[in-house]
């Protein structure tokens, strides 16, 4: 059947960060990923975020694993990988640059998050101009999570009006 999935087929998903991750932390996911009643698989993505501040023998305990598979690395970083990621990792690795997403593009997010009772401010009665919108799509330099942290803030620091409303102006912002 093409459209079956089979559980032993998937990679487990983990997520480490460099500030807080060391060498321990590597061979612990390795060895999960190497033991089959865990990891039936037999391998795993492996999520570093801010990778480069990993050492060069924390990211060397990578390699072994990056070249059998057993880690389908990611790794993220805010700076020049080139620079900054052990050269064999690099060489085994396929490299995505991500661009700053458009004003337009953080202002549908924006809108989103408004709308989203879920996973979202939807829950709260929230009005504001759009000229807020504007504000946190161009003070963000592209980045979402930026514009929707001060949202957030600007949000749960106000004070709801008489109404139960939570006005939220360029003030504010």
């Amino acid at each position: 059947d093409a459209g079956a999935y089979d559980q032993k087929d998937a990679a487990g998903f983990i997520k480490l960060n460099a500030v807080t991750s060391g060498v321990a932390d590597i061979k612990r996911v390795i060895a999960d990923a190497q033991n089959p009643l865990l990891t039936p698989a037999g391998r795993v993505v492996l999520f570093i975020d801010e990778i480069h501040r990993f050492n060069k023998a924390q990211q060397d305990a990578l390699l072994p694993q990056v070249e059998d598979g057993t880690i389908i690395l990611i790794g993220a970083t805010t700076e020049n990988p080139f620079f900054e990621v052990n050269k064999a990792l690099i060489s085994r690795s396929t490299v995505f640059q991500l661009q700053p997403l458009t004003e337009d593009e953080i202002r549908r997010i924006l809108v989103q998050a408004l709308e989203n009772k879920s996973r979202g401010l939807g829950s709260y009665r929230i009005r504001l101009d759009d000229q807020v919108l504007d504000i946190l799509s161009n003070i963000s330099n592209g980045d979402a999570r930026i514009a929707l942290n001060a949202l957030e803030l600007a949000v749960i620091t106000t004070s709801p009006q008489a109404d139960g409303s939570i006005r939220i102006d360029r003030d504010i912002i």
